[in-house]
């Protein structure tokens, strides 16, 4: 894919940038690229929520990596096998595959999200891999439209692959390297599941069992079937019971003008083909950016028509303001357009409600991705699993390891006795103990001692013994944390994972998945030896270091 010329919001030192400098674009002229940046920045949470909630099927793991893609990619051209270019659905699934997709090759090879101006028909958002990568931007709407025309199952996997085999390539100059990215705000795995859970309380069985409580409280539960009779009587139950929006709000937040509100909000959900949604304010947020505890959206449950890009939106509780105020409830529930007809969609508006028409069709003819022969994509395919990093075996831990086993000597001597004391038996673990307790009182104390010599030979020591003998195996995070005071960013070690049973068939793994309260036979046992030595100045003395030994079985 060319590289064009796209304007760039990044600071000077890209290494440095934050996700912050997305709000560059807030106040910058509407329509240039810097506005439809931000744009497309403050949309990705809703788009990804959306996705997480309503377009994917239950068991979805939401979690950016390069493996997931065979899987997004086949579920999208099932989705979408009936595209006639007109459906919203299609639109905003297509739409929340590219932001799943930018948001993987971020993970895996760095850089930020920028806009381009010239792809497309009037610009699209693009993700520009780490510099250090020489790469181009990737534009990932247009490999999503390859995909839909291709039809081959693996465009999504190639992209990512492509970059996957620059890193690599990177890494074997400079093993100790690994990509950066500008952290996109808000979109990270547990702030989208968080988000969905907390709209789930709002169309749960409980408020239809507290709904049955209010209706009965509120003259009868005939009265509340939701139907347009029932506006007519909420309306004439607001008006009776207050005088001015100012009354309503001292007794809004009472549970029973909570469930009126509820009641409103699911008639639009019933009538109208709404959801129920909700935003978890974003306590990074500053003030006056999307998701901040002072936008209009955050921390409160609304309904939206978020399945068609004319759709409308509003919090129940301003619904039954408006209505004491004076205003219809009637017209107030018809700002919301009623369903479509089966087979009948409205003409998707423009930006920024709609992106996917501006990839299509012109600009889809042309592949989105540098073309390969297919003895090229078959090589890739080959050299690239899709597996993340491994943790038992990189630059990293071999480092570390190395460095350990060559003061190794030096440790020993300082302890006391050599290498021919320490010589990692289960035995000499109690010396060990005794070591750690007679030099450390308190646990702040060793806590403070993270990086002191003498306990970081010592977890090694520690870890080494059940490597040698229970066979664990060392692993260590690939990449460098981002908080250097991370304080479970230290080398652990952990059991072998058992082999798989070719004896037991496909029934049998299911009934094993039925047995809820039964032991978890994939369990693998992980083992922080510099935690475990701190948890000696929090245990009592009968409490010994040797007992970890045990569970290895």
């Amino acid at each position: 894919m060319d590289d064009h010329t796209t304007h760039d919001v990044r600071t000077a030192d890209h290494d440095h940038a934050t996700n912050h400098d997305y709000l560059a674009g807030r106040h910058a002229p509407e329509g240039s690229p810097a506005h439809r940046l931000h744009l497309w920045i403050a949309r990705l949470h809703d788009v990804m929520t959306l996705f997480y909630e309503q377009f994917m099927y239950e068991g979805w793991e939401h979690e950016y990596t390069a493996a997931s893609l065979p899987e997004l990619e086949e579920a999208m051209l099932g989705f979408c096998s009936h595209d006639d270019g007109k459906d919203d659905g299609n639109a905003l699934y297509a739409e929340a595959v590219a932001a799943y997709l930018g948001e993987t090759l971020l993970e895996e090879a760095g850089g930020r999200w920028d806009w381009d101006p010239t792809a497309g028909t009037d610009g699209l958002p693009v993700v520009r891999p780490d510099p250090a990568l020489a790469l181009p931007p990737v534009v990932p709407l247009l490999v999503v439209g390859q995909a839909l025309r291709e039809k081959s199952g693996q465009v999504l996997a190639t992209a990512v692959r492509l970059q996957r085999a620059a890193v690599r390539d990177r890494q074997r100059e400079h093993p100790e390297w690994w990509p950066r990215r500008v952290h996109t705000p808000w979109v990270n795995t547990g702030a989208i599941i968080s988000s969905c859970h907390a709209a789930e309380r709002w169309r749960n069985q409980r408020m239809v069992d507290y709904l049955h409580w209010w209706a009965e409280e509120a003259g009868g539960r005939e009265r509340w079937l939701f139907t347009p009779a029932s506006l007519d009587a909420l309306q004439a139950l607001l008006r009776k019971h207050f005088r001015t929006v100012e009354d309503y709000d001292r007794v809004a937040d009472e549970r029973f003008w909570i469930m009126a509100a509820w009641y409103v909000g699911h008639y639009v959900v019933e009538k109208k083909d709404a959801l129920w949604q909700y935003r978890e304010i974003d306590p990074d947020a500053p003030p006056g950016a999307p998701h901040a505890a002072d936008d209009h959206w955050t921390g409160s449950a609304f309904v939206s028509q978020r399945l068609r890009h004319d759709g409308h939106a509003a919090h129940p509780w301003a619904m039954l303001r408006e209505a004491v105020a004076g205003k219809d409830l009637h017209e107030i529930v018809d700002r919301f357009p009623d369903p479509r007809p089966h087979g009948e969609y409205a003409e998707a508006p423009p930006w920024p409600e709609a992106l996917w028409p501006q990839a299509r069709p012109e600009h889809l003819a042309t592949p989105a991705l540098p073309p390969l022969t297919e003895a090229e994509l078959a090589a890739l395919t080959a050299a690239d699993d899709l597996a993340g990093p491994d943790w038992c075996d990189n630059h990293r831990l071999h480092t570390w390891l190395a460095q350990r086993r060559a003061a190794f000597p030096a440790w020993a001597d300082a302890a006391g006795g050599g290498t021919a004391a320490w010589d990692f038996s289960p035995e000499s673990l109690d010396r060990l103990e005794d070591l750690v307790r007679g030099r450390f009182a308190t646990y702040e104390e060793i806590a403070a001692a993270r990086n002191d010599p003498f306990l970081v030979g010592a977890a090694w020591y520690f870890g080494e013994v059940q490597v040698r003998e229970c066979g664990a195996l060392w692993r260590c995070r690939p990449q460098p944390p981002e908080d250097p005071d991370d304080l479970h960013d230290v080398p652990m070690v952990q059991a072998r994972e058992p082999a798989p049973d070719e004896d037991q068939d496909e029934d049998e793994d299911w009934e094993d998945d039925e047995n809820d309260g039964e032991d978890d036979e994939d369990y693998v046992h992980i083992c922080d030896p510099t935690g475990e030595l701190r948890a000696l100045l929090l245990r009592g003395p009968e409490n010994h270091l040797r007992a970890t030994l045990e569970h290895y079985g």
